[in-house]
């Protein structure tokens, strides 16, 4: 017996596909769709998710998470620039919220199996679950469900795994679900189309401080939280050649910027750590990281845990490792 079945339904295509894909598989289950409610920018994402859900045939209900997506998310993001960090607000909105609070919400009704329309899979490693690589490797999401909680994977699917995004576009197409034709937003929702920066100075007061290049100050700027590692665009500054942000110092107020070749790192190290493994069952493994998303994993020649820190050292170095961003860890 099945049971209930919920699928979370953002009201894109991947998720539409999801539904429809939850009601072959499970076609004796109660199938639900739940939508969650995080900020104004999604209000049109809950009416298509609507329709969709009508056009399937399945219940649907919304989850109000606002409060808890401010909290969680918005001003997780605002504090770690403030603090002089890069922050990864899908990867955490993921564990918090649509994997995290969303699935204790739904299995606390109930439900045994919620369906996401995440571009992975679910694999067992010697007798564990843990997260693969997608069909799809463009379109692969691992690397933002690095940090979700492995009490929490035990309930989820994600069918659209074994998909690539043309064969999930081409169902949707095929059954003319109204999302067929939608196109996905790359941005980050809740910056409204606004440009960072611009975004961040309704929360943080920007403050003059000074650019720092080979030692000697060559510009001014608004805030040093306002920039990150690896940064080129936007600096305003005119050397005659592109710099690139090196290093910030909050406290100071200053960015230091220099050359491309200068971003370069062979070393990282990873807090905050979250694994799906018995960390015993890494040893002796070919071990892969990835420290930036659109960056391919380079191969790990060193790692070492130090109580609730892991130090990595690659075979190839890594440009614009920036503090606070994401670092995955793959089995090859």
């Amino acid at each position: 017996m099945v049971g209930k079945v919920a699928v979370l339904l953002s009201g894109g295509v991947d998720s539409s596909v999801t539904l429809y894909l939850a009601k072959e598989k499970y076609k004796d289950a109660k199938i639900e769709a739940f939508t969650l409610f995080l900020n104004k920018h999604n209000e049109e994402d809950i009416k298509r998710a609507k329709e969709v859900a009508k056009f399937l045939g399945v219940p649907h209900e919304v989850l109000d998470l606002r409060e808890e997506f401010q909290k969680k998310v918005v001003e997780y993001f605002i504090n770690e620039y403030r603090e002089g960090r890069t922050p990864n607000p899908c990867a955490v909105c993921n564990q918090e919220i649509k994997l995290g609070l969303a699935t204790e919400i739904l299995t606390s009704k109930g439900f045994k199996r919620i369906l996401t329309g995440h571009y992975v899979r679910k694999v067992e490693f010697e007798g564990h679950q843990t997260l693969a690589r997608a069909k799809d490797r463009k379109k692969d999401q691992t690397y933002f469900l690095a940090l979700l909680k492995p009490q929490h994977l035990r309930f989820l699917e994600f069918p659209l795994g074994d998909f690539t995004k043309e064969e999930v576009k081409e169902i949707a197409k095929r059954l003319k679900i109204p999302t067929a034709e939608r196109k996905e937003s790359q941005d980050i929702c809740f910056l409204e189309g606004r440009k960072l920066k611009e975004f961040l100075k309704e929360y943080i007061e920007p403050k003059e401080g000074v650019f720092i290049y080979r030692g000697r100050e060559v510009g001014k700027h608004e805030g040093a939280w306002f920039y990150t590692i690896g940064q080129r665009r936007g600096l305003g500054l005119r050397l005659g050649k592109p710099v690139y942000v090196l290093k910030l110092d909050v406290k100071t107020n200053e960015v230091w910027v220099g050359e491309k070749e200068e971003l370069k790192t062979y070393e990282v190290y990873l807090e905050k750590l979250n694994f799906f493994l018995p960390t015993d069952l890494l040893k002796g493994k070919n071990l892969w990281g990835q420290v930036r998303y659109r960056t391919p994993p380079k191969e790990i020649e060193k790692i070492e845990k130090y109580e609730n820190r892991l130090y990595m050292k690659f075979k190839e170095p890594f440009e614009g490792v920036a503090k606070g961003q994401i670092g995955a860890i793959y089995l090859n």
